[in-house]
């Protein structure tokens, strides 16, 4: 056992020379850069295997025999196996992220091998680091770029240029290291050189005289439009992509069978009860009845009402990853809401809508060349204000059987690309958007939409109780008060019925109701679909005095993203039902008391960080204030301490500098204390003036003074290894021991 042990060791230390080791770290360095496009987006435990796997293969690579290169050939293998067992498993990897992968395993395997495939281990991480630092959407993927072309100017010094100059003389002594000064040299000229050419080049204008379908434009018009031969935005459209546009009216690219959100619904928590209304029929004849009855049935399906008592949902055997099941495709952020239908009245059982918002005349307004049609409650601010506050994100419409567009909170404006009518969108009366005179919004219709973001500072500002007229419930009146007792501001009391409702309940979609009251049996029960969660937050909010009410629409899932088409395919059973509640200017924002669901995210202002990090860490500050003052107080000697630890760490990396170094902490130890070196005098005169009332000091410091005459006119190398003379002057001529011989007569 001994034995092999000593044999796997030897293995190892034969492979892992310099020139292996700083390889294998720039692969690490890439396969690092193409995790951090992955880890976000796929299954986190089948991610972690595959990492894991990488790693196990190259470890038995490390140890394994020289003679055997075949291990070294399988760690590449172990992204696309990984990528079978993720397809079997439902969780797909993009073909696109298994090839990276594959040549970053390649890069690693080959960093071990001889020193021809070490070189080509350099060329694949350098070109996958860049590469996927080129396609990241993260502002600090630039410091992984940094950081690996800093190790590779660091490699290529110590194995290939630090040999140019013995070529030329017989021996060299090198007073300045090189390899530290080539790296950061790199650096900064890298970094200088990214600055200064950052947002100075345009996008490519090649192939767009028409001879090719091209794809242009900007955050406004197109956000995912490329230059050159893109997605043909403007040609026909494609099934697979958000990005290409098609407002085409025929159901050419589908083959499936369309459904309402009302149907969805059904599909997803149950049926609705259905309620027996014979009394008010049975004055009706045979044709009236059966046309009541049509009224009835459409009016149910085109989403006027929506009801809370339901009966169990069937099972559905779905896929949950086919394309051709998604009802929309999103190009934007996940884990948010989009809505479709909004309810305010309420009457035990079902919510209505009584309000009426309803606005045909968007305010059409221009925005880089683009139309955009914007609700006049709401502002778009343009791209070229110093705070903008509008995010814009695409919409595309594969089966929906509705009118009504999802939009996501606070939509401000729509635009389709060439579209430049006034009549093509409108807000219905429950403040959804909608295309009127249409029997459905057309397939593979993409709409850009431009949706404000709200600040948690505004929540804190503009939420505020009114009185209302509508009855209470003991009942729900009591709960909330009980939740709420140690809160004060409405804000705070919100968030303790969200957490309450999200931390203290279950969420099942499975559970039937039996009684004709839900909300009652849902807070008995403590468990519901997420249509029970919203109606109790809901009702609840309207405890505290806020305008609050209901939203049916869609979520988009996190793991629902398509990395390689840039988009989520929301599917039916993705509908989902949350609350709103009305600022006091009128505006409406979100909150999510299911859970299972990410709750919105409302970025806090730095001025309110700031006032919540004083309000929690004061009692730190004040102490990391008398800490500082203390250290103020005693600055001198933490800086005389600090000077000291200099020396024999840059003596040991500055060897030939080293009475150069002492002599220059020497120097600021004096301008410390007060009585610098005047200009013009010598440096051995300035000592030994210092020294001249203390005897041993002044043979100390002419005996530090000679060996550095020494060291700069002799050819004698020996005061390189005499470190004691600087020791000892060092460590007695300090900066009050200074300041004392300063102070006293000189004869």
């Amino acid at each position: 056992m001994q034995r092999l042990l000593s044999d796997l060791l030897s293995n190892a230390n034969s492979k892992l020379s310099r020139q292996s080791v700083e390889a294998t770290v720039l692969a690490f360095l890439a396969l690092f850069a193409v995790s951090a496009l992955r880890y976000g987006v796929e299954s986190r435990t089948l991610f972690i295997a595959e990492m894991l796997g990488i790693a196990f293969c190259f470890t038995g690579a490390l140890f394994a025999s020289s003679k055997t290169p075949i291990i070294s050939a399988a760690v590449p293998l172990v992204p696309l196996v990984a990528a079978f067992i993720a397809r079997f498993t439902g969780s797909p990897i993009a073909y696109e992220m298994t090839m990276l992968t594959m040549l970053g395993a390649a890069a690693l395997g080959m960093a071990i091998g001889s020193a021809r495939t070490r070189a080509t281990s350099l060329i694949a991480s350098g070109f996958l680091t860049l590469f996927a630092v080129a396609i990241s959407d993260s502002q600090y993927a630039v410091l992984i770029a940094i950081t690996w072309m800093a190790g590779c100017v660091w490699h290529l010094v110590a194995n290939h240029w630090e040999r140019l100059d013995l070529c030329a003389v017989e021996n060299v002594q090198r007073s300045h290291g090189v390899r530290p000064a080539s790296v950061l040299a790199a650096v900064v000229l890298c970094g200088i050189s990214g600055w200064f050419v950052r947002d100075r080049f345009h996008d490519s204008t090649q192939l767009t005289f028409g001879f090719m379908p091209t794809s242009g434009g900007s955050k406004w018009s197109d956000p995912a439009a490329r230059s050159g031969v893109g997605t043909g935005d403007a040609a026909i459209a494609a099934r697979d992509h958000a990005e290409s546009f098609g407002a085409v009216e025929s159901d050419l690219f589908l083959e499936s069978t369309e459904s309402t959100l009302f149907d969805m619904f059904s599909d997803s928590i149950g049926e609705p009860k259905r309620k027996m209304k014979w009394e008010r029929r049975q004055g009706l004849t045979a044709e009236r009845v059966l046309e009541a009855h049509q009224k009835t049935a459409k009016s149910e399906k085109g989403g006027n009402s929506f009801s809370i008592d339901r009966m169990p949902a069937e099972k559905h055997l779905k896929l949950k990853d086919a394309v051709e099941n998604a009802v929309i495709q999103w190009a934007g952020p996940t884990g948010i809401r989009l809505a479709m239908n909004r309810y305010d009245s309420f009457d035990g059982v079902e919510w209505s809508n009584s309000a009426s918002h309803r606005n045909e005349n968007l305010v059409r307004q221009a925005n880089e060349g683009a139309a955009w049609f914007c609700d006049p409650s709401l502002v778009i601010r343009k791209t070229g204000d110093s705070q903008p506050n509008t995010a814009v994100n695409q919409l595309k419409v594969l089966r929906l059987d509705s009118t009504r567009l999802p939009t996501p909170m606070m939509t401000a404006g729509l635009h389709i690309k060439d579209v430049d009518r006034q009549d093509f969108f409108a807000i219905d009366d429950d403040g959804c958007y909608f295309m009127p005179g249409r029997e459905k919004v057309p397939q593979m219709t993409v709409v850009n939409m431009a949706s404000q973001t709200v600040l948690e500072d505004v929540l804190w500002e503009q939420v505020s109780t009114t009185d209302s007229d509508e009855p209470q419930e003991a009942e729900l009146a009591d709960l909330v008060e009980s939740w709420t007792a140690d809160c004060e501001h409405p804000l705070e009391k919100l968030h303790a019925i969200v957490d309450r409702l999200r931390n203290e309940f279950t969420f099942d979609r499975t559970f039937a109701t039996d009684s004709d009251t839900p909300v009652s049996e849902f807070l008995k029960t403590k468990r519901g679909g997420d249509h029970l969660f919203a109606t109790t937050a809901t009702l609840m909010a309207r405890e505290l005095g806020l305008s609050s009410r209901l939203v049916t629409g869609f979520y988009v899932r996190p793991t629902a993203i398509d990395v390689g088409a840039g988009h989520s395919n929301v599917l039916p059973e993705d509908v989902h039902v949350w609350t709103e509640i009305q600022l006091a200017d009128g505006r409406w924002f979100e909150i999510e008391p299911t859970p299972t669901f990410q709750q919105p995210i409302y970025r806090p202002s730095m001025w309110l960080v700031t006032k919540r990090f004083a309000a929690a860490y004061w009692i730190h500050g004040l102490i990391l204030l008398a800490v500082l003052a203390v250290l103020y107080a005693t600055r001198l000697t933490w800086i005389d301490l600090g000077l000291g630890a200099l020396y024999p760490i840059g003596s040991m990396v500055w060897p030939r500098g080293r009475v150069s170094l002492a002599m220059r902490i020497l120097q600021t130890r004096a301008k410390l204390a007060g009585c610098p070196r005047r200009p013009g005098l010598p440096q051995r005169d300035w000592l030994l003036s210092l020294t001249s009332t203390h005897a041993a000091l002044r043979e100390s410091a002419g005996r530090f003074c000679d060996a550095a005459d020494q060291a700069a006119f002799s050819s004698l190398p020996g005061v390189l290894h005499q470190p004691s003379l600087s020791n000892e002057l060092l460590m007695n001529l300090n900066i009050k021991t200074i300041r004392r011989l300063a102070s006293e007569p000189r004869s």
